[in-house]
């Protein structure tokens, strides 16, 4: 534990650790988030919600390497900048795209996704001595499999909460053009019956709900 607080204790260490966490979880919610649109919001079926995160999986694999080569020949912050921009557009436009193009917009976010993995391990081993760095790496370790459970349950929390329209974007206007068939051009919010089943009261109700 000694260890881990002297690495915390680095100057810039813990801010660095700390927004890489909040990146990382946002890129781990993006699959349920996409599914959840499709399948409630676009009332499409699980085969297309999978169609479209394999989509982003596979851009995200394929731009490993080449954000990599980008980051070696135009510097880090040109790449970050350019990822965000990328991510930001796409996000913004995902309630006004057609599934067709939903799909191709979802690899091409992939292939641009911001590296924040290998932003927050080029950090560290900058800002880290030799005996430093390995505790340092086992603290982003545990950071990233803590994204991947956090990031998926507050986005199912979230559309629970509000509609899965507004986990795709915040809010959608009435009078912004929507994707064809997406439910948000006819409410602003989808009601929370649609996500829980109806109430059942009575004594006969909770008898029934115990036997089944």
């Amino acid at each position: 534990m000694t260890r881990y607080r002297q690495v915390l204790a680095v100057p810039g260490m813990a801010p660095l650790l700390g927004v890489s966490l909040l990146a990382r979880t946002a890129i781990t919610a993006d699959v349920m988030a996409l599914t959840l649109y499709i399948v409630l919001g676009l009332d499409l079926s699980y085969a297309a919600a999978g169609g479209v995160a394999a989509a982003l999986t596979a851009g995200v694999a394929l731009g490993g390497p080449l954000l990599g080569r980008m980051i070696d020949r135009r510097g880090l912050r040109t790449v970050v900048l350019a990822t965000v921009v990328v991510q930001v557009v796409f996000w913004l436009s995902v309630p006004i795209l057609p599934y067709g193009v939903l799909l191709g917009a979802a690899f091409a976010a992939g292939l641009l996704m911001v590296p924040a993995q290998s932003v927050t391990r080029q950090a560290i081993a900058a800002m880290t001595t030799a005996e430093q760095r390995r505790p340092a790496f086992a603290l982003e370790s545990v950071q990233g499999e803590l994204s991947y459970i956090v990031g998926p349950g507050i986005v199912i929390l979230c559309a629970a909460a509000t509609s899965p329209e507004v986990v795709a974007w915040g809010w959608v206007p009435r009078s912004w053009p929507v994707a064809p068939g997406s439910r948000c051009s006819t409410r602003r919010f989808a009601p929370r019956t649609r996500w829980l089943p109806a109430r059942r009261d009575g004594p006969r109700a909770g008898s029934g709900w115990a036997s089944a």
